[in-house]
């Protein structure tokens, strides 16, 4: 049996203002709008052809976005090495949820899974220092040493810490800054804890923040931020994805329901970063 208890602060930083970011961030932000625009109007021809430009204009938002059709089958066929090759792209172009979202889908029964690329991808994500599913420090830099590592792990541990690495790399890859929260400049904490064993995700919200409104701001804004379904939103963003993650892998058994692996969700404003970012300073036990 595996027995993990980890620790762990996730920081979410997202851009306050489209004009501080840079023209191939802009461009790219509007070309996924624009791509997501034509799906969500079921227009797939559309959808693709405005895929093909942005790819051919190298965006790393594009890339990303690239993956997950392929990924899920959205408007082109499902094509797991194919998302994946794009996913990669990505995260060359330094998309910081790329990484998360590689692991993710290696862990997925759907595509295979293959654990040892699973954790391997994990490794690279915020959230996921787990000693226990971990490799001496000689096997971590090196892709035949850590596959060479995990062939003496019993099918059990390799089983848990698949199941471990697919529900944190979704939660780490697929978490949003919550749209009205940002429209109205507010940050706040959330504390996830994940109890594998049971299996079960509990939420728990912490201080949350106002920050400076940029430009001319309406007095229904200013009143806006106090309502309570701003501060439950970043709950709400966490909750979503958290259920989907639960959904999408089978539970291995052979947790302890006392097992606890606690994230610590910051969502806050920088007006200086280019675009949203996850860091990790994690700590485990």
């Amino acid at each position: 049996m595996l027995r993990a208890s980890a620790t762990a602060t996730l920081l979410l930083v997202l851009s306050a203002s489209a004009g501080h970011a840079n023209a191939g961030t802009r461009s790219g932000a509007l070309a996924v709008d624009a791509i997501r625009g034509s799906i969500e109007a079921r227009d797939c021809k559309t959808a693709v052809d405005r895929l093909k430009s942005g790819l051919g204009n190298e965006y790393p938002e594009v890339y990303l976005l690239a993956g997950s059709m392929y990924e899920h089958g959205i408007c082109v066929k499902r094509d797991w090495p194919r998302a994946m090759g794009f996913y990669v792209q990505a995260h060359e172009a330094d998309e910081d949820s790329a990484a998360a979202r590689i692991a993710a889908g290696y862990a997925d029964p759907a595509n295979g899974p293959d654990v040892a690329a699973a954790l391997w991808w994990a490794r690279k994500t915020p959230g996921f220092q787990l000693r226990q599913c971990g490799a001496p420090k000689e096997a971590a830099a090196d892709p035949d040493r850590f596959v060479a590592e995990l062939k003496t792990w019993k099918p059990e541990r390799l089983a848990i810490c698949n199941y471990l690495a697919g529900v944190m790399a979704t939660m780490s890859g697929e978490v949003k800054y919550p749209e009205l929260a940002a429209a109205h400049a507010l940050g706040g904490d959330v504390t996830l804890r994940f109890l594998p064993g049971v299996p079960r995700i509990e939420l728990q919200r912490g201080e949350s923040r106002e920050y400076e409104m940029v430009g001319w701001v309406s007095s229904d804004a200013l009143r806006d931020r106090k309502a309570r379904k701003m501060a439950d939103g970043f709950e709400a963003a966490l909750s979503t994805v958290a259920n989907r993650a639960l959904a999408r892998y089978p539970h291995p058994g052979g947790i302890p329901a006392d097992t606890l692996i606690e994230v610590k969700y910051t969502f806050g404003m920088d007006y200086e970063k280019k675009r949203c970012t996850v860091s990790q300073p994690c700590s485990a036990d």
